[in-house]
């Protein structure tokens, strides 16, 4: 065989082999599991965030994303953070990506919350903490040494991490619309990477054993690791912090060896469970907490508060508050405020007549109403028209069968007649309730959303 046989043959295999990865990462996107509101939108919603926009990036495992609340940051410090975590977190994983961070964004404080340093370390891992951290991460030289570290072989295992499709093409039978578009979904976070609940636990949270009397064990291979994610922060100029969230079966002893090893290293260590022990710290041990390991909104909201003003005491991160007020631009944090208020219970839905409505929503041109009136001259016939902006946009009387499409915001609006039914389709979704005169849907443009359907009779 003659070199340049040889070569041709090495170049086929090569486009092969790039084909065939392509194929298994195309599919692999599709089945892949999507954990919403978890680890999946917290990823993709990083990597949406504006480069060099973070100042406080907050690492670990479900800890850190269900403590830290970025938007109490910013709303009473204006501190612009960023909750990058994912679920039972290996140190080995937050070293991936806080090594992803960096790339990205230039935080002046990294906060590392130390849950998984105490007890097993890599040997002690499940496959789960493993999916939800290592899924939705591009892929990298870092992220297959990552693997390599977490499998200890490359094997079918390394591989299925590799190309999520050798773990999940068994969801073929359960695929949805959402696996097919999410790609080509607004990746953008609102919560930061908080995860948002305010469920309360069914059984009271032990807090009280606090002070009991043990040994902590933590292993040289997270010391190692806890080495390395603070030579990556001061090699890229970040101060790390070590922060440790309430949690039932935390013990002094444990706060003992986590501060010796935060001394040993010259960084900063703050634990609630600490804080709240010395009472420092007030929290509801029911109606605070989602579980017995995480706070849910109303917890997330005092430790958060009391973290902002530590974080405000010790470290110089600028209001991001008063710069977004001086140049007259909305930052992504104050976005992500507006969405959130404009996620929860509005004033407009507590109208009991169309009129009222009408006129709470009529000035606000973030809200698209599409109206619909039935019987509008006694005739059977039925009228329809689209406010936006503050102004009626469009206006159809049905006389006979048809369809309608408008663009609103990023959703695509249909209105439709057959026979004596209508529709008023966003998104594909029916909106319309039929039986009443009136009916008003109410899409959020910031929100990207319906906010409500609502049928009225007057």
């Amino acid at each position: 065989m003659t070199r340049e046989e040889k070569l041709r043959r090495f170049a086929a295999v090569v486009v092969f082999l790039i084909v065939i990865g392509a194929v298994l990462s195309i599919t692999g996107k599709i089945v892949r599991a999507k954990f919403i509101g978890d680890s999946t939108t917290i990823v993709n919603g990083f990597y949406a965030e504006k480069k060099n926009d973070i100042d406080l990036l907050v690492l670990g495992s479900s800890n850190s994303f269900c403590t830290i609340n970025p938007l109490v940051l910013y709303e009473q410090y204006g501190i612009a953070a960023y909750d990058f975590g994912s679920s039972s977190q290996p140190l080995n994983i937050t070293v991936l990506y806080l090594k992803e961070a960096f790339r990205r964004q230039k935080p002046k404080v990294v906060a590392l919350e130390i849950n998984m340093i105490v007890g097993d370390s890599l040997s002690g891992g499940y496959e789960s903490g493993l999916r939800w951290g290592l899924t939705d991460m591009p892929l990298s030289i870092d992220k297959l040494k990552c693997i390599y570290q977490s499998v200890g072989a490359v094997n079918a295992e390394y591989f299925s991490y590799v190309f999520p499709i050798f773990r999940y093409h068994n969801r073929w039978k359960e695929i949805s619309k959402i696996d097919y578009t999410y790609d080509k979904l607004d990746k953008t976070n609102y919560t930061k990477g908080y995860l948002e609940t305010q469920s309360v636990t069914e059984t009271e949270v032990n807090l009280a054993d606090y002070q009991a009397e043990g040994t902590s064990w933590i292993e040289q291979e997270n010391m190692r690791y806890l080495d390395e994610i603070a030579a990556l922060c001061k090699k890229n100029g970040a101060e790390l912090l070590l922060f440790k969230s309430p949690k039932e079966g935390w013990y002094q002893y444990d706060t003992k060896a986590v501060r010796a090893l935060a001394i040993e290293r010259g960084l900063n260590f703050v634990d609630y469970n600490e804080l709240y022990a010395q009472g420092v710290l007030e929290l509801d041990t029911r109606g605070d907490f989602r579980d017995n390991q995480h706070l849910n909104d109303f917890g997330a909201a005092k430790v958060s508060a009391h973290f902002g003003s530590y974080i405000q005491e010790h470290y110089a991160l600028s209001d991001r508050r008063e710069e977004s007020e001086r140049l007259g631009v909305e930052n992504a944090w104050d976005a992500a405020l507006r969405y959130k208020k404009r996620s929860g219970q509005q004033e407009f839905m507590a109208a009991q007549t169309a009129k009222d409505c009408l006129e709470l929503l009529q000035n606000d041109k973030d809200y698209v109403l599409i109206v619909t009136e039935t019987n509008a001259d006694n005739s059977g016939k039925v009228q329809q028209w689209v406010y936006e902006d503050k102004r009626v946009v469009w206006k159809q009387f049905w006389e006979k069968d048809g369809v309608a499409h408008r663009k609103i915001g990023d959703s695509e609006l249909v209105l439709a007649k057959l026979g004596a039914i209508y529709q008023v389709l966003i998104d594909g979704v029916e909106q319309y309730q039929a039986g009443s005169k009136w009916n008003i849907v109410v899409y959020d443009k910031v929100t990207k959303s319906v906010s409500a359907s609502f049928a009225f009779d007057r």
